[in-house]
């Protein structure tokens, strides 16, 4: 729809929108496939095991033809986004065949703070499965209805008692903010015309420059996600979806007072069932792994692995651009990738070992928060500068990006409403 010059279509804001659509033959086969994978962890059989393992690798096939097959695309960020969509399906089938071998018992609901029984009629081994196929982060399409995997923020989450009026109205009220700071940020990054000759676009600039653009991708990741999330949270609750089955996919990041805290409590929760289920797979095998409680070293261990497998998803993510570009010549293992991720690992260590029993001794009671605070961004600002390589390499703040469908900001300085 057209404005004068203005575009106002919700691709703009939704770049979802514009996916190619045949990429939805592949997709819907794969989440078929992984739901049957589900739908049988309500027997117990050896059978539906035999049968789980036989179907794994169709699925798989189905869902990396939905995220890397070349289809024709109009920009990197619609790229990723199936990328993201495929390999997220890969993880889910192989934690919920391979991995679930070591499961003592499959996922129950949690209804009303009690653990339910395995539903035993077909209806409700359907409706099983295709909440269980469907719940990112422990939530449930049913009311006072959640997975007993849920980390305690989802459950004790605002949205749980909020009603359909206030949901909706808080909701509207928050987008404006969104899309002004989606504006905001997309007129910085595309200030300039960026030389995606080198790999270092970012890490080459001045410290304050660095310390800007790195600010910029971190707080346009998560708009990213927060934006179209509350649009469609909102359609679902409109057309009669419960608000607690839509809590937050954020709690607050820029409050983190630690690297732990950040990256277990506050950051979105998408793949962390799936890293953690993954990583216990890996570390099966190894003896270090297997005593009870787990030790420091264990722990230590654990983290490498699990920023290992985000460090490999976020390679396979950029591989999804890359395998196309001509123009621009890049290395599958890029360094910058490698960086920000096991460097978190490191980060983490230092932050128990040393950072926070330096703040306890050395800093005042009522400052040690804002101690903490600040070492925690000054080490995400400081890593994320290896990520904002990545992303502005790859084209993702190139002007063809369409981001907002028009804008204020630009409208304003410059009178380039349309983008």
């Amino acid at each position: 729809m057209q404005l004068g010059d203005v575009d106002l279509r919700l691709d703009g804001f939704l770049p979802g929108l514009s996916v190619p659509p045949e990429t939805a033959v592949p997709l819907n086969i794969g989440f078929t496939l992984l739901t049957i994978s589900i739908f049988t962890l309500t027997w117990t059989a050896r059978s539906w095991t035999i049968l789980r393992l036989a179907l794994a690798p169709v699925a798989i096939y189905f869902f990396l033809f939905h995220g890397f097959w070349p289809y024709e695309t109009i920009g990197a960020e619609i790229d990723v986004s199936l990328a993201v969509v495929g390999l997220y399906g890969v993880m889910r089938v192989l934690e919920t065949t391979f991995v679930g071998l070591m499961d003592e018992k499959p996922p129950h609901w949690i209804v009303e703070g009690r653990e339910v029984p395995l539903p035993t009629s077909l209806l409700g081994r359907l409706a099983y499965s295709i909440d269980l196929a469907t719940s990112l982060r422990g939530n449930s399409w049913f009311s006072g209805t959640h997975w007993d995997w849920a980390p305690k923020a989802l459950v004790n989450s605002p949205a749980c008692s909020m009603s359909r009026t206030e949901f909706l109205r808080s909701s509207i009220i928050s987008l404006i903010p969104q899309i002004l700071a989606v504006d905001v940020l997309d007129s910085i990054n595309k200030s300039r015309t960026w030389d995606r000759s080198t790999p270092y676009p970012i890490t080459s600039l001045p410290w304050y420059e660095q310390l800007v653009f790195s600010t910029s991708v971190c707080a346009g990741t998560a708009l990213s996600i927060t934006l179209p999330f509350t649009l469609i949270s909102s359609t679902f609750v409109l057309l009669g979806s419960h608000p607690e089955s839509w809590p937050p996919m954020f709690d607050a990041p820029f409050t983190s007072t630690s690297l732990a805290d950040f990256w277990t409590r506050r950051w979105h929760a998408i793949f962390r069932r799936v890293f953690d289920r993954l990583s216990k797979g890996i570390l099966f095998v190894l003896p270090i792994s297997r005593s009870s409680p787990p030790s420091r070293v264990q722990r230590a261990i654990r983290a490498v692995v699990i920023f290992g497998l985000s460090a490999s998803l976020h390679i396979l993510l950029m591989y999804r651009i890359d395998m196309l570009e001509t123009e621009h010549p890049r290395t599958f293992l890029d360094p910058s990738i490698i960086k920000f991720f096991l460097s978190q690992p490191f980060g983490l260590a230092l932050e128990v070992l040393i950072v926070l029993p330096t703040c306890k001794a050395f800093v005042p009671a009522g400052w040690r928060r804002t101690v903490s605070r600040a070492w925690t961004w000054v080490f995400l600002l400081w890593a994320g500068r290896f990520w904002s390589d990545v992303w502005v390499h790859r084209g993702f703040w190139d002007e063809k990006e369409r981001v907002v469908g028009w804008s204020v900001v630009r409208g304003l300085l410059y009178g380039q409403w349309a983008v």
